[in-house]
């Protein structure tokens, strides 16, 4: 658990009184301890870590995502886990993914690392909860699992952060929860014997004044909660 004080030395801002933070974070670390050193021929393992949440009927996950060609950075986001997701649950901006979170239809999308900036959040405007992750992501690297769910032609093409919202994986079969999630993941590493690499993942919660939320938002997700509010608004 992470006083209040660090979670807004975490968010790089100075802290307002008004607003309710409820901040943890995990340091996570991975080990070969075998005789045989790790390679791409053989296997790389990688850290996972996931925060699950309570969805709502107003809730929305957001990713900033880093500007530039997909010539140079990849596409903008990985949609296709589960399934395309219809417009109304997915909108891609240039400077941001929005996904709805509220329980009701099985989706996942993720940011490779040279989109992902070690972070993203999920506002649920019901309850006026703004969340927001941080995870390590070491500058340079490329390399992560990839998670989808087929064989594999790039298996270490995979994202740094992925989000999941919860819903029927069939018709008919009640979804796992509901809930969605927000997850991060370190670099899949080739370790000799006795080497580790470590990966630390961040939450924070706040409540509060929606002024000073939408501060938070603006300066941590680059949107503001009117941006966030708006993605699936009825049109």
């Amino acid at each position: 658990m992470l006083e209040p004080s660090a979670a807004w030395q975490a968010l790089s801002m100075p802290a307002a009184d008004t607003v309710s933070v409820v901040a943890y974070e995990s340091r996570n670390t991975l080990t070969n301890a075998g005789e045989t050193a790790w390679s791409k021929e053989s296997g790389l393992l990688s850290i996972w870590i996931l925060g699950m949440f309570n969805p709502s009927s107003q809730s929305t996950i957001v990713i900033p995502i880093r500007l530039g060609q997909e010539s140079a950075l990849g596409t903008r986001v990985t949609s296709d886990y589960f399934g395309s997701i219809p417009s109304d649950r997915l909108k891609v901006t240039d400077h941001a993914v929005f996904l709805r979170a509220d329980g009701q239809f099985r989706s996942k999308v993720g940011i490779n690392p040279k989109r992902s900036l070690g972070k993203l959040g999920s506002y649920d405007a019901l309850h006026h909860v703004l969340t927001i992750v941080q995870f390590d992501q070491p500058a340079g690297v490329t390399d992560y699992v990839n998670s989808l769910w087929k064989l594999q032609r790039d298996p270490f093409g995979g994202d740094a952060a992925n989000a999941y919202n919860d819903g029927p994986p069939a018709p008919g079969v009640a979804p796992m929860g509901p809930f969605f999630e927000l997850e991060s993941s370190s670099p899949a590493v080739a370790l000799a014997p006795g080497q580790s690499i470590s990966h630390t993942h961040r939450t924070i919660h706040l409540t509060g004044p929606q002024s000073q939320l939408d501060r938070v938002s603006r300066a941590v997700l680059g949107v503001s909660l009117a941006d966030i509010q708006a993605a699936f608004a009825p049109q």
